[in-house]
């Protein structure tokens, strides 16, 4: 394999002119003219195209140091031998100087080499990709395939990640197009047929393309998978081993996400090629402007709590928005004036969210609908999104939290992710999320690039596990209300309750309003089971944490008031009192109270279940202090205890760490390779064996889960795939064969294979695709065929094929040009234009057009020869209506 040409975008050295002139290889690979041996121009453009480019190149090179700006000597765009459209696309975007990951990824990238990038949430991952595919694949192709491939775990990312490209692609010719489930498979089949440099698509709908049409991606050479971990975790690895097998072995990879492991053994199969790491930010893990609080709730005063923090802490007005109160004025005017009209029909193309603008998290769709109807009915203008709703509904639902036409956005984890919403003031979660990395990408939807934000948690005693492996997965202190007067957001957790005297009025208003609606207590009702089936789903927390929530619940630590609320409340004599009260636990029951001596049945029943409990109890803790000694024993039960989601997370790093798996997921380059140097290799770029630190709380939040509630790894899926096969051999010789290989499903009431949970199927019909992965039936489900015979498309551009070679047929049909000219009608002495119609007969007959050519005029003499066709043509039609013929007069 030949050596990657050096990145012009790593060196500052002035453009040689000569070299150029002279035909030096290594200068021209150096400039971007080659690209180790193979030319990069796929549109047809001269050489002489390709040394003005260089040079211009070469200018912006030097003129980053020349106009004296304050970017640093190799820190700017200019300095990354970017050509003169894309850096006036990048300044018209409002970008000045590049971010962390942009100055590293870049460079890197324009090298063509494999980047694993990870930075934060709101530090431009997204322009850290785009601007050197645009860059690399400068103008649209004439030859047939795409070039250029992004996958996005969300509709709404992908929709995000579109734009960034339009904005920053403005100038050039490349043809991006959009490919997400929701949308008509017709309009997408339309769209491939356009020959697209860029695709930018969800895995599932990509996929379904891809079987339908026969796709051919030997021309991709640059794919990125943006949010990988997210990508690998939401049961997308069928779909993605499909796409990476029909990939070619040159192409470039690139995983960029908030939240990677250090261990990238699950990437294997991403096919990454002696890949860089960038990971940045990996102490601080988010924005430094995000401040936190956490409020300690009971779960049925959610509700209230919610409108007690929008009303209260956050400060939302009820009723319209003001440019909800515009757009209904504007819409409401009668004014005649035309540009009025198309202002107030136009969309707002500014994207001016309310000052108080706020995302709801919750866990489930069901809940977000309950949420939205009850807090529609207090008053608050609020869009919803979620994944089962319409693309179209979801579009418009975003649009209007982002015209500022709506204050409040409720939505599932589908929002999570990448979303870049401007000037986003607060995030609440309402459902605590079960991992630190999805907390990690909600609230990094607010604070970014460099405006302040807050972050709200409502937190239940079933969450606060899940709270503790948060503090330990961020290391920061956890602080209560009452311990110190200075209270720092940013960098501590703070938690407390809220002011039970002004949260029972919230939640009276709560339960009045579902005593006066029906429908909401029916959609409370449902959000309550689809909570439940999210709870009996969801990943457990550490053995660790749920201990330390025990001790925490235990001292009642959590029930003092927040900070938030002032400390003139903490110093009361109420709130002391309600303390104690809080605290105060019995030492009879109702069963013992008033009744002394042991003669009553009752009291003797307590007595002996309290001593039964106090030996269980007992019993429990000797057994505890005997599982925390690490006896070789106990290792290898954990070790072979496989349906504990905890103990396989333990295990993770020990799975990670083993040789053979790395060598078969991350290549290494040879020790005697030429040009390679052993010693003095980047250790901020290259990526090792093993992580750098081993802290057990990171490396579970940031491990990817292959999805639902399977929190097995790649390695164990694998392991787990192997031994299956082995128990299917034996089975096949025991009378038990179906009770091993069959579970018990409860939707169905049946069992059912254990296969179609291995293989993702869920009991769908599923087909063996090209790469052997077991795929969906209804990828093949020949939609494509029939909107071609309906188009008449006989068959499309093969990959490689110039587009003047095969002109794809319009989707109505063929287009025919008709050359023939008409001569005009006679004029009309009647008509008003019967001088302009005699004027054009007049043309006509001097241009002989039409029927005032010569020999087209008609001739009333008829020859022999028309006198006897016109004889055999009225013969044939009586001997076919079979009439007596009359007799001819002679």
């Amino acid at each position: 394999m030949a050596p990657r040409a050096s990145s012009p975008a790593l060196s500052e050295s002035g453009f040689d002119i000569s070299n150029a002139l002279f035909g030096d290889d290594q200068h021209e690979e150096e400039h971007g003219l080659t690209h180790g041996g193979v030319d990069l121009d796929m549109g047809g453009e001269s050489d002489d195209e390709d040394f003005v480019r260089s040079l211009q190149a070469a200018a912006n090179r030097k003129s980053s140091n020349l106009k004296g700006q304050t970017v640093k000597k190799g820190g700017g765009f200019q300095a990354m031998g970017l050509n003169t459209t894309l850096l006036k696309a990048i300044t018209r975007k409002g970008f000045s100087i590049p971010t962390p990951i942009q100055r590293k990824a870049i460079p890197l990238i324009m090298d063509n080499q494999d980047v694993v990038g990870m930075a934060r949430t709101g530090s431009g991952k997204t322009a850290a990709f785009v601007i050197p595919l645009i860059e690399k694949l400068k103008t649209h192709s004439a030859r047939f395939g795409a070039r250029g491939i992004v996958l996005s775990p969300s509709r709404e990312l992908a929709l995000q990640t579109l734009k960034v490209i339009k904005e920053l692609g403005r100038g050039t010719d490349l043809r991006t197009i959009l490919l997400v489930g929701g949308d008509s498979l017709e309009d997408q089949f339309s769209s491939m047929t356009t020959n697209p440099d860029i695709i930018i698509a969800t895995p599932g709908r990509f996929l379904h393309l891809k079987v339908e049409m026969q796709l051919d991606l030997s021309a991709v050479r640059y794919i990125v998978f943006d949010e990988a971990d997210r990508l690998f975790e939401m049961g997308f690895q069928a779909q993605l081993g499909e796409i990476l097998h029909a990939l070619p072995t040159s192409r470039q990879t690139h995983l960029f996400s908030a939240t990677l492991p250090k261990s990238l053994v699950e990437f294997a199969r991403a096919g990454l090629q002696d890949p860089r790491l960038i990971r940045l930010d990996a102490e601080s893990k988010m924005s430094p402007d995000l401040q936190s609080a956490y409020f300690a709730v009971k779960s049925g005063d959610r509700d209230g709590a919610l409108l007690q923090l929008l009303d209260r802490i956050i400060g939302i007005p009820t009723g319209a928005t003001d440019a909800a109160k515009k757009a209904k004025e504007q819409a409401s005017s009668k004014s005649h004036n035309k540009k009025r009209k198309r202002e107030s029909m136009a969309p707002n193309p500014k994207e001016t969210p309310t000052e108080h603008s706020t995302i709801i998290f919750a866990a489930t769709k069901h809940r977000v609908e309950y949420l939205s109807n009850l807090l529609k009915s207090s008053g608050y203008h609020l869009s919803y999104v979620y994944g089962n709703l319409d693309q179209s509904a979801r579009a418009e639902q975003i649009s209007a939290f982002r015209a500022g036409l709506a204050s409040i956005l409720i939505t599932t984890d589908v929002a999570a992710r990448g979303i870049d919403l401007p000037h986003l003031a607060n995030v609440v979660n309402y459902d605590f999320p079960s991992q630190p990395k999805i907390w990690v990408h909600r609230v990094g939807r607010t604070a970014r690039a460099g405006r302040k934000g807050w972050s709200y948690s409502l937190i239940r005693d079933s969450d606060v596990p899940y709270l503790i492996d948060l503090q330990l997965f961020l290391g920061r202190p956890l602080v209560y209300g009452g311990q110190s007067e200075e209270t720092d957001y940013a960098n501590s957790i703070v938690a407390g309750s809220l002011v039970p005297d002004e949260l029972g009025p919230y939640v009276e208003t709560v339960n009045r309003r579902l005593d006066e609606d029906e429908d909401l207590v029916n959609l409370q009702r449902v959000a309550d089971k689809g909570e439940a089936q999210y709870t009996r789903t969801r990943n457990s927390a550490s053995a660790e944490s749920v201990k330390r929530s025990r001790e925490l619940l235990g001292n009642r630590s959590l029930s003092n008031v927040h900070p938030l609320f002032g400390h003139e409340i903490r110093d009361s004599a109420k709130e002391d009192m309600l303390r104690r009260i809080t605290k105060f636990k019995p030492q009879q029951s109702i069963f013992e109270i008033g009744k002394r001596g042991n003669d009553d049945p009752a009291v003797e029943i307590m007595q002996k279940m309290r001593r039964d409990q106090a030996a269980r109890k007992k019993s429990k803790q000797a057994q505890q202090m005997i599982e925390d000694q690490p006896t070789p024993a106990r290792t290898m039960e954990i070790a072979s205890n496989s349906d504990s989601h905890d103990e396989q997370d333990d295990q993770y790093s020990e799975l990670a760490s083993d040789s053979d798996e790395l060598e078969v997921s991350i290549s290494q380059p040879e020790v005697g390779k030429k040009g390679y140097d052993w010693q003095n290799t980047d250790s901020e770029f290259f990526m090792s064996y093993q992580p750098k630190t081993t802290n057990a709380a990171e490396d579970r939040a940031y491990s990817v889960h292959t999805g639902g509630y399977n929190t097995s790894s790649f390695v164990d899926a694998a392991r787990g795939a192997t031994m299956d096969l082995v128990n299917d051999e034996i089975a096949g010789f025991a009378e038990t064969s179906k009770a091993r290989g069959l579970r018990w499903d409860k939707r169905s009431k049946k069992y059912v294979a254990r296969a179609n949970d291995e293989d993702g199927s869920r009991g769908k019909k599923m087909v063996t695709g090209e790469s052997g992965m077991k795929i969906a039936a209804s990828f093949r489900s020949g939609r494509f065929d029939d909107w071609r015979k309906a188009n008449k498309v006989h068959r499309l551009p093969r990959t490689g094929e110039n587009e003047g070679q095969h002109r794809p047929v319009p989707q109505h049909g063929r287009n025919y040009k008709h050359k023939a000219e008409r001569a005009p009608k006679e004029a009309d002495r009647y008509r008003d234009d019967y001088h302009v119609q005699k004027r054009r007969v007049q043309e006509a007959k001097e241009k002989r057009i039409g029927k005032f050519r010569e020999g087209n005029g008609k001739n009333e003499l008829k020859g022999v020869e028309d006198v006897r066709k016109s004889r055999k043509l009225m013969d044939k039609r009586r001997e076919k209506n079979a009439r007596p013929a009359k007799k001819r007069k002679v």
